[in-house]
Order: C-alpha cells, then structure tokens, then sequence
C-alpha cells in the first residue's frame, strides 16, 4: 500500500460520521451508546494567614476530568471518569511544583446506574461503585460534604411526583464504606438517609426541603487512612482516630424565586452532632454545632449570563467529620467561621470565569486545629486566621 492510498484511507475515517466511527469502534453488542465528557479548571489560589508559624501561600492550580458514560441494556449505566490531583479524596486540584514534574490520573468515578421506568410519576436510581453523592445537597450543604467527595458503596434515589398538588417527595440512601482494615474483621462505615419536599409557589418559585441523618459507624477503631487530614475534630494523639461519635442531623432548604428574569436562590443548612462525646483534654464547651446560609443572584450557564453570592458558615469542632467537608474553607475541615463571596461570568455557553474569596477565623483558639499536634496545650497554629482567594477559568467539553 503507497503512502498516498493509505492517507485517504485516514481521511475518509477521520471525516465519517462521529456515530458512524462509534459503530467501528463498539466493543460489544451490549453497548447501546457511548457518551464522553470532560472539563478543565485553571485557578490561581492565594491564601493569607495570621497566626503563629503561619506562612502565606500562593498557587497555580489545575484540575482536569474526563469519562463516559456507557448506556447497557436493562436500563443500566455504567460510569468512568478519571481525573487529575494528588489522591486526596476532597479534592482533583494538582499544583503547578516540583520543575513541571509529571502528574498523575487517579480513578475519580467508577460504578453503574440502575434507573427503571416503574411509573410515569416516580423515578428511581440504585448506583454501586465509587459514585457521585446521591444525597441531595446545595452550595450550603458542602458544611457536611465537599463537592468533590465521591464515596465508595451504594446510593438510592426515590422521588414521587404530584402533579395536581405541584409538590414531590424524594427519599435517598446512602451506604459508603470509609476504611478496610486487614486486621480487623469490621469496615468502617457511613449510613445516611434523607426524606425530602419539593413545593411549587407563585411567581415560579419553589421550596425544596431536607431532613437527613448521618450515621458513621465504627469511626473510633481506627483512623481512615485518608490521603489528608483536614482541620478540626479532636483526634487521639496516639493514633490519629477520631475521639467523638458521629451522629449527624441534618436540615437544608432551598427557596428559588425571581426578581424579574433574574432568578434568586436562598439556602440554609444546619447541623448538630448527636454523637459527641467529652474529652477531658479539650477544655470548654463540646463543640457539636454548625450552620451556613446564603444566596445566589443570577446563574451563570449560558453565554452572557452572570451571578454573585454572599454565604455565611460556621462549624464548630466535631459538628461533622472534618475530613469529608469543604476543603476550600480556611484549610478544610471544622472549627471555623467566616464569609465567602463570588461573582462568576460565562463569555460562551462552555466557560466559566470566577472569582471566589473566604474570610475565615478560628472558632476555638485553644484547639490544635492540625491533625498531629501531640497536645492540646501546644502552641503551633492555634490562632489561625486565613483569607482566601481564587481566581478560577473553568471550561467542559
């Protein structure tokens, strides 16, 4: 074959149909469809710090993602998407360091979807695998859960509609195990559960309400073996474990509405941990508590459009586990409050440019707020104060 006959060959396939190179590209009769998607964030991330032995920090950012989604027949989907970071299980940022050193590609998604059609009012969802949270949360919610926190087990999905009513109820499940020990003979897991209404309202507004409950279970055996330690939470010097019990209510509210065309979404999310337990090394009240609340103006997903927001958080030591929450708050984790604010712009309908900023401060000063401190008398980071900044252009395809 000459090289000329063999480039028009290329370009022939190169230049067919997306679906017609996709038929010779399946890999079995059981795949219905492939869809693959993607996206890209660049982010300039500056905090400033006050306290003892506290240094400012300065970042360039990155974070990439890209999967599929592979339809299968009996309503079954399975999903892959792999992405870029350090193997933190709150976060997919790598940072521009070590000489342009390469980076790695970690297992960010891996699972399958059932989703059944029993009934034109109802939708029902099983997942299994390391999912997305099936929970359903808002911007306040992340107090409890950071966005990029994608736990390995089970999750279910219900929702009923009521047409006539305007309203619907949701039920959703979650069963993650957090660690896997060889030496013992019990994982440690979390079990959550959360009922929910839906409400429609005049002028196009909606009410969506939440009860959940967050049970860890065996959560003082050991520690985790997570990749990091975030702020908060009284830890055993020993072993690093968690000294209190986890039992995590619950409550967020949504209430989205329009001034004009210009949409309005009210949130709120509190939280009390029925589990604490006293630590005669920690001086003063258990800190079981926290709250964060705030809206949102505009909605910034089409070419042209806009939004700004204003929340107000506050989290106190074991109010939740410090390691699965907000990463982006001071430096993660619980005993903190403070504000964050953004404005956000999309130049084209794929692109997001944003700019985010928290002012935080240490709830407890008399807390080592970092994992690994040998005692709660030491004097390393317990003022902490940290303003935060990011500068962030997002992309997906």
């Amino acid at each position: 074959m000459n090289k000329t006959f063999a480039i028009a060959i290329l370009t022939a396939v190169l230049a067919a149909p997306a679906s017609a190179q996709l038929d010779k590209l399946k890999l079995s009769e059981q795949i219905q469809s492939i869809k693959f998607a993607g996206d890209l964030r660049l982010r300039d991330d500056v905090s400033a710090k006050r306290g003892t032995s506290q240094v400012n920090r300065g970042r360039l950012r990155y974070r990439l993602r890209f999967g599929s989604e592979i339809e299968l027949p009996n309503d079954l989907l399975a999903t892959i998407r792999l992405g870029s970071g350090t193997g933190e299980q709150v976060s997919t940022n790598q940072s521009a360091d070590n000489l342009s050193s390469q980076k790695a590609i970690w297992i960010d998604l891996v699972g399958l979807r059932w989703k059944p059609n029993l009934h034109d009012n109802a939708t029902t969802i099983a997942h299994a695998g390391r999912i997305i949270n099936p929970l359903w949360r808002t911007y306040s919610s992340d107090i409890v859960w950071d966005d990029d926190f994608n736990p390995e087990g089970f999750g279910e999905n219900f929702e009923w509609v009521f047409p006539d009513a305007g309203a619907s109820v949701f039920v959703n499940g979650l069963q993650a195990v957090t660690d896997e020990d060889s030496n013992s003979g019990k994982n440690q897991w979390v079990f959550s559960q959360q009922l929910g209404v839906e409400k429609t309202l005049p002028l196009d507004s909606r009410l969506r309400l939440a009860g959940a409950y967050h049970k860890w279970s065996d959560e003082n055996r050991s520690d985790f073996g997570q990749t990091t330690v975030q702020d908060g939470n009284r830890r055993s010097n020993a072993t690093g474990r968690l000294v209190s019990q986890f039992r995590v209510g619950e409550v967020t509210g949504q209430f989205t509405s329009w001034i004009g065309k210009l949409p309005v979404n009210l949130q709120a999310t509190l939280i009390r941990n029925w589990g604490t337990a006293h630590n005669d090394l920690v001086q003063g009240p258990v800190g079981r508590d926290g709250y964060q609340y705030g809206l949102i103006v505009g909605a910034a997903k089409a070419k042209g459009q806009w939004e700004a927001a204003y929340f107000k958080k506050y989290s106190q030591i074991d109010s939740t586990v410090a390691d699965v929450a907000d990463s982006d708050f001071g430096d993660g984790g619980t005993n903190r409050v403070g504000h964050i604010a953004w404005i956000g712009y999309a130049p084209r309908d794929w692109m997001l440019l944003k700019v985010k900023g928290f002012v935080t401060d240490t709830l407890d000063r008399g807390f080592p707020t970092v994992a690994g401190v040998t005692s709660p008398t030491a004097t390393t980071n317990l003022d902490k104060a940290i303003n935060r900044l990011q500068v962030d252009m997002s992309i997906k395809f």
